[in-house]
């Protein structure tokens, strides 16, 4: 198939392209607790509410259990040991089992959340063949699929391990900041001029920490939310571009592009390399930053509490109970320092999912005309086709079509043609309902069944009999009819192979994988085929092949064909072409090809005027306008 954007005539005004910027990442990932899945995701939510909350339980009572054990150790009372051991295991197995259900929960939230926004955006971007029209539009948005995979996870699963996280940062800082309170009370110093005593020291301490480093984390690690950004992007170039070349391989091996698609490959790779050095010499400031504080936290309370303890103000076991409650409280405090890369990470993932939804958006405001118009599809009971007025544009509201109305009716076949990027391939997107930018309707019978055959056909994994039957199961296709159209279509020998597993579309050839959608549509039958240069990849003998096999087969389906190889012509009854008037692409009648010649005078004539053709461009007279009334000679 033609590059949809290279069929049509260029503006020298074209808009430049401008980034596409999308929802809030509220607005994408909430409805998960509004909309249909909101049972399961308030089940496992208060799950993990409900586990977390104990967790911090646990936490605080062996913050408890430190402070009678170390009593102990101080009173040296031997006996009580045993006693403090096996509270202390009692701990350690609900922590462990706690700590469990947390993981399944937590998962399994990550699990229902990514499964219910993908197969959402799925079904937005497969609906109403969204997937195709962004890639023809000028939205800007590369490798969706990387978007709703990669992407999508990333902007999901760490915001329910941060969620997590805070709620129980906050839970352990009230938890523990209370524990400094009530334990630690006031601070004392000694000094010249007597003890200072400074109410909620512990408090007041925590608190002053714990700002300072939340500060100097959010000082020093914020460029590396642009540099994880950044990184992120060029790993999806990379991706693209090793993707691309996988799939244009055969080109580029027969053009010898080796070279250049190293260069570009190289290119793409010292952006990656640059980007991780960026985010590198960012993550190391904030690893600093981190392992400075991990040194200083249990030091810190105890050197602050150390006076009060000599002076008889406070057990050894409130000491280290308050040291304890101290490190905790510096950890919940530390969360934004602890968790500054993921942060930069999901925000960078969140944002490249933002642009795939705002594209689709886009692509939804883009479908309306300047006028506010679209192409409109409609059904009716007659039986034919019917183009009312038809303007067809780009999404960016350029002219592509000025003026295209016709009538096709059932048993007609239609050869559509005009010079290079007239917009023919473009019009048969339109009445194929994947381009609907421009104004007018396309009218088709509601009983028509439609088929598109493109340039290249799409054969799915599996076998061949999945090949055949698709977008149909493997097994509505029986053996006889399998054979049947292999036959048909020239493909005899692929018979044994029917069940046989390969990658298809790399073991076919071009030819042969036209052929195989020359014989999908003789199993379908529809009432309407629609070909866009769909024998382009076959010799002149296949191309007789397999067009005869469609008339003789569907001789009251209309056909409607765009191609360029002039052999064509003698299967279709009239043609259509796009022509240039007054600096407009207009739809208008072309040569009448007229009706079929299936007698046998007419098969003599049509041999007659090929041998003719032959002999003048043998004997270099220009060659005669082929007349297409004719079709070749039955064999």
């Amino acid at each position: 198939m033609t590059d949809p954007q290279r069929d049509m005539p260029t503006d020298p005004q074209s808009e430049p392209f401008e980034a596409v910027s999308g929802p809030g990442f509220r607005e994408i990932a909430l409805p998960f607790w509004t909309g249909p899945a909101r049972r399961i995701a308030w089940m496992l939510t208060c799950g993990v509410v409900v586990v977390v909350i104990a967790n911090v339980g646990i936490l605080f009572s062996i913050n408890r259990w430190s402070k009678g054990f170390f009593d102990t150790l101080e009173n040296r009372a031997i006996e009580a040991i045993p006693r403090m051991v096996m509270i202390f295991l009692l701990l350690l197995v609900l922590s462990a089992l706690i700590n469990f259900c947390l993981v399944r929960l937590r998962m399994g939230l990550q699990a229902e959340w990514r499964r219910w926004l993908t197969a959402s955006l799925i079904d937005r971007w497969l609906g109403d063949r969204t997937y195709y029209k962004l890639e023809v539009s000028s939205t800007g948005v590369n490798v969706p699929e990387a978007r709703l995979s990669d992407d999508l996870k990333q902007a999901l699963t760490p915001v329910v391990d941060l969620s997590v996280g805070l709620f129980n940062a906050v839970l352990a800082t009230m938890t523990f900041i209370g524990v400094l309170a009530l334990v630690g009370r006031e601070v004392q110093f000694p000094s010249a001029a007597g003890t200072i005593i400074v109410p909620y020291g512990f408090v007041l301490a925590a608190i002053l920490y714990a700002l300072v480093m939340t500060g100097l984390t959010w000082l020093i690690g914020r460029p590396l939310i642009a540099a994880v950004e950044t990184h992120n992007a060029a790993e999806a170039d990379l991706r693209f571009e090793l993707t691309r070349v996988r799939e244009s391989a055969e080109s580029i091996a027969l053009i010898q592009g080796e070279d250049e698609e190293k260069r570009r490959l190289k290119h793409s790779l010292d952006r990656v390399a640059a980007a991780i050095w960026a985010v590198g010499a960012n993550h190391g400031r904030i690893t600093i930053l981190t392992n400075m504080s991990a040194v200083m936290l249990p030091v810190i309370a105890l050197l602050i509490g150390a006076p009060k303890y000599m002076q008889g103000g406070m057990s050894l076991g409130e000491l280290m109970q308050v040291s304890a409650a101290f490190v905790q409280v510096q950890l919940a405090f530390s969360w934004v320092m602890d968790n500054f890369i993921v942060l930069a990470g999901w925000r960078a993932a969140a944002n490249r999912l933002s642009v795939l939804i705002g594209g689709m958006d886009e692509h939804e405001r883009a479908i309306h005309g300047a006028d506010g118009s679209l192409i409109r599809l409609r059904q009716d009971e007659g039986e034919e086709l019917r183009l009312n007025a038809l303007i067809v544009r780009r999404d960016n509201g350029i002219v592509v079509i000025d003026e295209a109305d016709g009538v096709i009716a059932r048993g007609e076949r239609v050869l559509v043609g005009g010079e290079s990027g007239s917009g023919k391939s473009t019009l048969v997107r339109a009445i194929a309902g994947l381009w609907p930018w421009g104004s007018g309707e396309i009218v088709l019978p509601g009983a028509w069944r439609t088929m598109f055959l493109p340039q290249t056909p799409y054969l799915p994994l599996g076998s061949m009999r999945a090949c055949l039957s698709y977008p149909h199961a493997p097994e509505t296709l029986s053996d006889a009819e399998a054979a049947r159209v292999l036959e048909r279509v020239g493909m005899a020998g692929f018979v044994p192979r029917l069940d046989d597993e390969d990658r298809w579309s790399h073991v076919l050839s071009g030819g042969e994988r036209q052929r195989i959608a020359f014989a999908r549509v003789l199993i379908e039958r529809p009432d309407l085929v629609v070909m866009d240069e769909a024998t382009s990849a076959l010799d002149d003998d296949s191309q007789t092949r397999v067009m005869r096999a469609l008339i003789e087969e569907l001789p009251n389906a209309a056909l409607i064909s765009v191609a360029h190889r002039p052999g064509l012509a003698e299967y279709h009854s009239r043609r259509l072409e796009l022509k240039r008037l007054h600096g407009n692409v207009r739809l208008v009648r072309g040569d009448s090809i007229g009706r079929r010649l299936d007698t046998f005078w007419g098969r003599l004539i049509h041999t007659y005027g090929r041998i003719k053709r032959v002999d003048d461009e043998v004997k270099g007279a220009p060659p005669a306008i082929p007349d297409p009334r004719h079709p070749p000679p039955h064999l």
